[in-house]
């Protein structure tokens, strides 16, 4: 397969306006030197449900058919965005993350319904236990001091009520400036009838 013809792909929820405001207003509560933090773009700030990684373009009608499978007969689920948390640990932060907590029981089941349709066409998941969570900086080492999220870990806002009512699938292209990422698909949760739609 010709490198050029993979893209990379990801499974989402996108988020409402006032979680992507949360995201900007604690970029102030981080202490480190220019550039050591990369904060994800508002516009591209995302609830992750699976990457899939390189993906061939002649795939793509083929997962967005599996997802539409895999999300049929699931209801809206309801989530909340609150609280603040880093990965793997304050000491050494790599990931910045806002967290998600409602029905996040039904979430998981959603995406090992998923997971389960994307490892039967050759894209197997990680075993780990899907931990939701919106990652909004990460920070790349080595760097010279660490950079301070005692601040950032003991923010409180106002937590942010979301309903996951659809999944959709994105292509992401990694340039200089960030990444974008391209809309391939949109797949609705209904308990009786899913309704899929391939942009």
């Amino acid at each position: 397969m010709a490198p050029d013809r993979l893209k990379r792909t990801f499974l989402a929820v996108e988020l409402p306006h006032e979680v992507k405001q949360v995201a900007i207003q604690l970029q102030t509560t981080v202490e480190a030197k220019p550039k050591v933090v990369k904060w994800v773009k508002a516009a591209n700030i995302h609830l992750t449900l699976r990457f899939i990684g390189p993906t061939p373009e002649e795939e793509m009608p083929k997962i967005n058919a599996a997802v539409a499978g895999a999300v049929k007969g699931y209801r809206d689920i309801k989530l909340r965005v609150n609280g603040t948390g880093v990965f793997p640990k304050p000491q050494r932060p790599r990931i910045l993350w806002l967290g998600v907590e409602g029905d996040v029981e039904p979430l998981r089941e959603l995406v090992t319904a998923i997971n389960g349709a994307l490892n039967e066409m050759g894209y197997p998941a990680e075993e780990r236990l899907y931990t939701p969570h919106i990652t909004i900086a990460r920070i790349k080492y080595p760097q010279k001091v660490t950079p301070d999220v005692t601040t950032f870990l003991n923010c409180e806002y106002e937590p942010v009520d979301v309903s996951v009512e659809n999944v959709k699938f994105f292509q992401s292209d990694l340039v200089p400036g960030g990444p974008i990422y391209t809309l391939l698909g949109v797949h609705h949760l209904s308990p009786e009838e899913t309704t899929a739609s391939d942009v």
